[in-house]
Protein backbone atom coordinates (compact mmCIF):
# COMPACT_ATOMS: atom_id res chain seq x y z
CA UNK A 1 0.00 0.00 0.00
CA UNK A 2 2.67 2.40 0.74
CA UNK A 3 4.48 2.40 -2.47
CA UNK A 4 1.23 3.01 -3.97
CA UNK A 5 0.55 5.96 -1.35
CA UNK A 6 3.66 7.38 -2.48
CA UNK A 7 3.04 7.14 -6.17
CA UNK A 8 -0.45 8.96 -5.40
CA UNK A 9 1.09 11.58 -3.02
CA UNK A 10 3.99 12.66 -5.39
CA UNK A 11 1.39 12.79 -8.07
CA UNK A 12 -0.85 15.32 -5.84
CA UNK A 13 2.00 17.16 -4.83
CA UNK A 14 3.13 17.55 -8.96
CA UNK A 15 -0.58 18.99 -9.22
CA UNK A 16 -0.64 20.94 -6.23
CA UNK A 17 2.66 22.33 -7.03
CA UNK A 18 1.66 23.06 -11.20
CA UNK A 19 -1.13 25.36 -10.58
CA UNK A 20 -0.23 29.21 -8.75
CA UNK A 21 -2.81 28.80 -6.49
CA UNK A 22 -0.67 27.23 -4.55
CA UNK A 23 2.37 30.15 -4.69
CA UNK A 24 0.09 32.57 -4.32
CA UNK A 25 -1.31 30.50 -0.66
CA UNK A 26 2.27 30.47 0.81
CA UNK A 27 3.41 34.24 -0.50
CA UNK A 28 0.15 35.59 1.26
CA UNK A 29 0.74 33.34 3.95
CA UNK A 30 4.29 34.36 4.29
CA UNK A 31 3.73 38.47 4.05
CA UNK A 32 0.96 38.49 6.26
CA UNK A 33 2.31 36.23 9.19
CA UNK A 34 5.43 37.99 8.66
CA UNK A 35 3.54 41.29 8.69
CA UNK A 36 1.86 39.90 11.96
CA UNK A 37 4.71 38.97 13.84
CA UNK A 38 6.80 42.42 12.79
CA UNK A 39 4.15 44.62 14.37
CA UNK A 40 3.27 42.38 17.42
CA UNK A 41 7.12 42.26 18.44
CA UNK A 42 7.49 46.33 17.98
CA UNK A 43 4.32 46.63 19.90
CA UNK A 44 6.35 44.78 22.97
CA UNK A 45 9.53 46.59 22.17
CA UNK A 46 7.32 49.90 22.93
CA UNK A 47 5.65 48.34 25.52
CA UNK A 48 8.68 47.35 27.31
CA UNK A 49 10.40 50.51 26.88
CA UNK A 50 7.22 52.35 28.51
CA UNK A 51 7.45 50.38 31.55
CA UNK A 52 11.46 50.82 31.79
CA UNK A 53 11.53 53.88 31.77
CA UNK A 54 8.54 54.06 34.19
CA UNK A 55 10.29 52.12 36.61
CA UNK A 56 7.65 50.18 37.06
CA UNK A 57 5.69 46.95 35.68
CA UNK A 58 2.36 47.03 33.95
CA UNK A 59 -0.24 44.81 34.47
CA UNK A 60 0.32 42.74 31.30
CA UNK A 61 2.86 40.14 31.24
CA UNK A 62 5.77 41.19 29.62
CA UNK A 63 7.24 38.01 28.82
CA UNK A 64 7.64 37.18 24.85
CA UNK A 65 5.50 33.77 25.18
CA UNK A 66 2.80 36.19 26.34
CA UNK A 67 3.64 39.79 24.76
CA UNK A 68 4.51 38.05 21.31
CA UNK A 69 4.78 34.28 20.81
CA UNK A 70 1.37 33.64 21.60
CA UNK A 71 -0.20 36.41 20.22
CA UNK A 72 1.49 35.71 17.39
CA UNK A 73 0.65 32.37 16.86
CA UNK A 74 -3.36 32.96 17.67
CA UNK A 75 -3.10 35.17 14.84
CA UNK A 76 -1.80 32.62 12.17
CA UNK A 77 -4.72 30.26 13.12
CA UNK A 78 -6.68 33.09 11.81
CA UNK A 79 -4.76 33.48 8.85
CA UNK A 80 -5.40 29.54 8.39
CA UNK A 81 -9.05 29.82 8.61
CA UNK A 82 -8.91 32.47 5.64
CA UNK A 83 -6.58 30.62 3.62
CA UNK A 84 -6.87 26.94 4.01
CA UNK A 85 -10.61 26.42 1.97
CA UNK A 86 -8.16 27.54 -1.18
CA UNK A 87 -6.15 24.67 -0.91
CA UNK A 88 -8.66 22.18 0.04
CA UNK A 89 -11.60 23.26 -2.27
CA UNK A 90 -10.19 21.21 -5.06
CA UNK A 91 -8.95 18.16 -3.53
CA UNK A 92 -12.11 16.27 -4.22
CA UNK A 93 -14.87 18.34 -5.66
CA UNK A 94 -12.46 19.23 -9.28
CA UNK A 95 -12.10 15.52 -9.92
CA UNK A 96 -15.78 14.80 -9.27
CA UNK A 97 -16.47 17.97 -11.64
CA UNK A 98 -14.43 16.85 -14.24
CA UNK A 99 -15.01 13.76 -13.78
CA UNK A 100 -11.51 12.05 -13.34
CA UNK A 101 -12.58 10.71 -10.11
CA UNK A 102 -14.09 7.85 -11.91
CA UNK A 103 -10.35 7.42 -13.36
CA UNK A 104 -8.46 7.87 -10.38
CA UNK A 105 -10.52 4.82 -8.53
CA UNK A 106 -9.54 2.50 -11.52
CA UNK A 107 -6.06 2.55 -9.74
CA UNK A 108 -5.32 -0.51 -8.10
CA UNK A 109 -4.94 1.04 -5.00
CA UNK A 110 -7.22 1.73 -2.02
CA UNK A 111 -9.91 4.56 -0.94
CA UNK A 112 -7.38 5.25 2.11
CA UNK A 113 -4.37 5.71 0.33
CA UNK A 114 -6.50 8.12 -1.74
CA UNK A 115 -7.29 10.08 0.96
CA UNK A 116 -3.95 10.04 2.60
CA UNK A 117 -1.88 11.05 -0.07
CA UNK A 118 -4.59 13.92 -0.75
CA UNK A 119 -3.97 15.15 3.08
CA UNK A 120 -0.38 14.45 3.40
CA UNK A 121 -0.39 16.38 0.03
CA UNK A 122 -1.74 19.42 1.46
CA UNK A 123 0.05 18.93 4.74
CA UNK A 124 3.10 19.55 2.53
CA UNK A 125 1.81 22.66 1.49
CA UNK A 126 1.10 23.98 4.96
CA UNK A 127 4.54 23.00 5.82
CA UNK A 128 5.75 25.19 3.49
CA UNK A 129 3.95 28.18 4.84
CA UNK A 130 5.22 27.33 8.57
CA UNK A 131 8.58 27.24 7.17
CA UNK A 132 8.13 30.84 5.83
CA UNK A 133 6.47 31.76 9.02
CA UNK A 134 9.41 30.83 10.79
CA UNK A 135 11.47 32.86 8.99
CA UNK A 136 10.82 35.98 11.30
CA UNK A 137 11.89 33.66 14.38
CA UNK A 138 15.17 33.16 12.62
CA UNK A 139 15.66 36.63 11.94
CA UNK A 140 14.72 37.74 15.29
CA UNK A 141 16.57 35.05 17.20
CA UNK A 142 19.74 37.02 15.92
CA UNK A 143 18.76 39.97 17.48
CA UNK A 144 17.14 38.76 20.66
CA UNK A 145 17.82 35.67 22.84
CA UNK A 146 14.60 33.51 23.80
CA UNK A 147 13.90 30.09 24.85
CA UNK A 148 13.30 27.43 21.74
CA UNK A 149 11.47 25.52 23.14
CA UNK A 150 8.08 27.83 23.35
CA UNK A 151 8.57 28.35 19.83
CA UNK A 152 8.60 24.76 18.81
CA UNK A 153 5.47 24.36 20.67
CA UNK A 154 3.93 26.65 19.39
CA UNK A 155 4.67 25.45 15.86
CA UNK A 156 3.82 22.10 17.20
CA UNK A 157 0.18 22.99 18.01
CA UNK A 158 0.29 24.90 14.56
CA UNK A 159 0.94 21.73 12.48
CA UNK A 160 -1.59 19.99 14.62
CA UNK A 161 -4.42 22.79 13.76
CA UNK A 162 -3.65 22.81 10.53
CA UNK A 163 -3.98 19.05 10.04
CA UNK A 164 -7.23 19.19 11.30
CA UNK A 165 -8.40 21.80 9.36
CA UNK A 166 -7.22 20.25 6.59
CA UNK A 167 -9.13 16.87 7.08
CA UNK A 168 -12.00 18.99 7.65
CA UNK A 169 -11.23 20.85 4.49
CA UNK A 170 -10.78 17.40 2.12
CA UNK A 171 -14.00 15.66 4.04
CA UNK A 172 -16.23 18.57 2.96
CA UNK A 173 -14.58 18.85 -0.64
CA UNK A 174 -15.71 15.26 -0.88
CA UNK A 175 -19.30 16.29 -0.41
CA UNK A 176 -19.18 18.46 -3.80
CA UNK A 177 -17.89 19.15 -7.26
CA UNK A 178 -18.27 22.53 -6.37
CA UNK A 179 -14.91 24.20 -5.59
CA UNK A 180 -16.56 27.36 -4.32
CA UNK A 181 -18.99 25.69 -2.48
CA UNK A 182 -16.30 22.97 -0.69
CA UNK A 183 -14.64 27.06 0.08
CA UNK A 184 -17.52 28.80 1.33
CA UNK A 185 -18.74 26.02 3.42
CA UNK A 186 -15.08 25.19 4.56
CA UNK A 187 -14.61 28.62 5.70
CA UNK A 188 -18.12 28.75 7.60
CA UNK A 189 -16.87 25.63 9.77
CA UNK A 190 -13.53 26.50 10.28
CA UNK A 191 -14.96 30.16 11.17
CA UNK A 192 -17.50 28.42 13.46
CA UNK A 193 -14.80 26.65 15.34
CA UNK A 194 -13.04 29.95 16.23
CA UNK A 195 -16.12 31.09 17.45
CA UNK A 196 -16.98 28.57 19.68
CA UNK A 197 -15.47 30.42 22.68
CA UNK A 198 -17.48 33.16 22.19
CA UNK A 199 -20.55 31.25 21.99
CA UNK A 200 -19.91 29.03 25.16
CA UNK A 201 -20.46 32.08 27.56
CA UNK A 202 -24.07 32.26 25.70
CA UNK A 203 -25.17 29.14 27.31
CA UNK A 204 -24.91 27.35 30.49
CA UNK A 205 -22.27 26.41 32.76
CA UNK A 206 -22.55 22.59 31.80
CA UNK A 207 -23.26 23.64 27.69
CA UNK A 208 -20.61 25.88 28.10
CA UNK A 209 -17.72 23.63 29.32
CA UNK A 210 -19.20 21.00 26.69
CA UNK A 211 -18.56 23.46 23.71
CA UNK A 212 -15.02 24.59 25.19
CA UNK A 213 -13.68 21.24 24.58
CA UNK A 214 -15.05 21.18 21.13
CA UNK A 215 -13.14 23.95 20.56
CA UNK A 216 -10.17 24.00 18.32
CA UNK A 217 -8.43 27.17 19.44
CA UNK A 218 -9.16 26.63 23.06
CA UNK A 219 -7.28 23.44 22.71
CA UNK A 220 -4.00 25.13 20.77
CA UNK A 221 -3.63 28.04 23.52
CA UNK A 222 -1.57 25.86 25.82
CA UNK A 223 0.82 25.27 22.78
CA UNK A 224 0.90 28.94 22.43
CA UNK A 225 2.00 29.32 25.71
CA UNK A 226 4.37 26.82 25.57
CA UNK A 227 2.77 24.16 26.58
CA UNK A 228 2.85 20.48 25.83
CA UNK A 229 -0.79 18.74 27.17
CA UNK A 230 -1.09 15.41 25.81
CA UNK A 231 -5.03 15.68 25.87
CA UNK A 232 -5.02 18.27 23.34
CA UNK A 233 -2.54 15.88 21.17
CA UNK A 234 -5.51 13.46 21.51
CA UNK A 235 -7.91 16.06 20.33
CA UNK A 236 -6.44 16.69 17.42
CA UNK A 237 -5.37 13.09 16.59
CA UNK A 238 -9.33 11.86 17.21
CA UNK A 239 -10.22 15.17 15.27
CA UNK A 240 -8.15 14.40 12.06
CA UNK A 241 -9.08 10.63 12.24
CA UNK A 242 -12.57 11.66 12.52
CA UNK A 243 -12.92 13.93 9.30
CA UNK A 244 -10.72 11.23 7.15
CA UNK A 245 -12.91 8.45 8.47
CA UNK A 246 -16.27 10.07 7.41
CA UNK A 247 -13.90 10.85 3.83
CA UNK A 248 -13.60 7.49 3.30
CA UNK A 249 -17.17 6.57 3.63
CA UNK A 250 -18.12 9.79 1.67
CA UNK A 251 -15.81 7.62 -1.14
CA UNK A 252 -17.35 4.01 -0.71
CA UNK A 253 -21.13 5.91 -1.61
CA UNK A 254 -22.99 5.35 -4.91
CA UNK A 255 -22.62 8.93 -6.07
CA UNK A 256 -18.68 8.51 -5.88
CA UNK A 257 -18.89 5.52 -7.44
CA UNK A 258 -21.53 6.52 -10.26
Amino acid sequence: MWNKFWALYKKEIAIIFSMPIAYAVISVFAVLSGYFFANIANYYAMISLRSMNQYQRMMMDLSMIEGIFRPYFHNVVVIMIIMFPLITMRLFAEEKREGTVELLFTYPVSDLAIVLAKFFAALTVFAAMLGCGAVSFLIFRTTTQFEILPVLSGFLGLLLVGAAFLSLGIFISSLTESQIVAAVISFGVLLLFLVLPWLSQSVGPEAGKVIMELSITEHFDSFAKGLFDTSDIVYYLVFITLFLFLTLRILETKQWRG
